[in-house]
């Protein structure tokens, strides 16, 4: 930080600071700001703290959740190393995986490294982006069953920064229905029925449901069964986390932008956003939309910024 603010006094103030952050990025240290970074921002230490039902999930053991745990910073360092468009990081072809992890995904015949991530090509259509990842969607559960609320919160929030209001004091929780009758969409929609649950789940529901093709344990259910139907809040109707991740990379590809960039700035200067630099972010971020939002020139879009010089 202290060297790239020397550099932003000076006259030849971007090509000073394309050359530094070029070496940066090459910089073997890179990684621990990746790690510190994705951690915080993608909330991965929900996944250190999940307690996992290993008898319904017997895969999901301790050393194969220490490998998981690394599989979304390999794969953002890849992305950024590689200078490659943001919607790679909904919709991606490849995952970043060593063998423990690319056999959690049954993939183990496409890996031959032992512990170090390499680029895995992939068809599987339920595979690819931070969506996806066993990690995430496994720390958004309670380690028996997936839990949509917790997803829908998290991706509200953390993918495009758009956050639902805090809940009421004394909120009623979603209760089981003692027939064993009422689907989970059924159950959420009498729990939205309430008055005072209504408004924050507005913001929740039309994004987490999406997930409920992924079992606890971050893994696709492959039950046709499975009702992942959603209306979204601008009214786009999906069928499922596939269609979220198409809707995501192309009609809100902006949003998903604005959001990446909100959180590096605010891992950047070490406090929250005001106002007036949220509303510089949304106002200008749309400037590297052309360049198809490479993932360094978002970099160098927060260090160039007074946000990061000023601080």
């Amino acid at each position: 930080d202290k060297r790239l603010l020397q550099l932003a006094a000076t006259d030849d103030l971007h090509e000073a600071l394309d050359t530094e952050i070029g070496r940066m990025i090459r910089d073997p240290r890179f990684q621990q700001f990746v790690h510190e970074f994705t951690s915080q921002w993608l909330s991965l230490e929900k996944f250190d703290v999940v307690e996992i039902d290993n008898k319904r999930y017997p895969m999901l053991t301790r050393d194969t959740k220490t490998q998981l745990r690394q599989e979304p910073i390999h794969f953002l360092q890849y992305l950024i190393q590689h200078n490659l468009p943001l919607r790679n990081l909904i919709q991606s072809d490849f995952i970043m995986a060593n063998e423990v992890v690319a056999s959690y995904y049954h993939l183990a015949d496409r890996i031959e490294t032992g512990f170090q991530f390499v680029l895995i090509k992939h068809s599987n259509e339920n595979l690819g982006g931070v969506l996806s990842l066993a990690s995430i969607l496994a720390g958004l559960s309670d380690g028996r069953e997936s839990n949509p609320v917790k997803r829908g919160a998290w991706l509200a929030r953390k993918i495009i920064a758009e956050p639902p209001d805090d809940p009421p004091p004394n909120v009623p929780r979603l209760e089981d229905d003692d027939a064993g009758q009422l689907t989970l969409r059924e159950k959420l929609e009498r729990h939205r029925n309430q008055a005072a649950c209504a408004k924050c789940h507005s913001g929740i529901d039309p994004w987490g449901i999406p997930f409920e093709t992924f079992d606890a344990s971050g893994l696709f259910k492959n039950d046709p069964t499975v009702d992942a139907r959603s209306t979204l809040p601008d009214e786009t109707v999906i069928r499922d986390l596939n269609g979220l991740k198409s809707y995501l990379a192309n009609d809100r590809i902006d949003r998903v932008a604005f959001s990446f960039l909100k959180h590096l700035s605010c891992y950047a200067v070490g406090r929250s956003l005001s106002y007036n630099e949220i509303v510089f972010l949304e106002e200008k971020a749309i400037e590297l939309r052309p360049g198809d939002y490479r993932m360094q020139e978002m970099i160098r879009f927060v260090i160039r910024s007074d946000l990061f010089s000023k601080k």
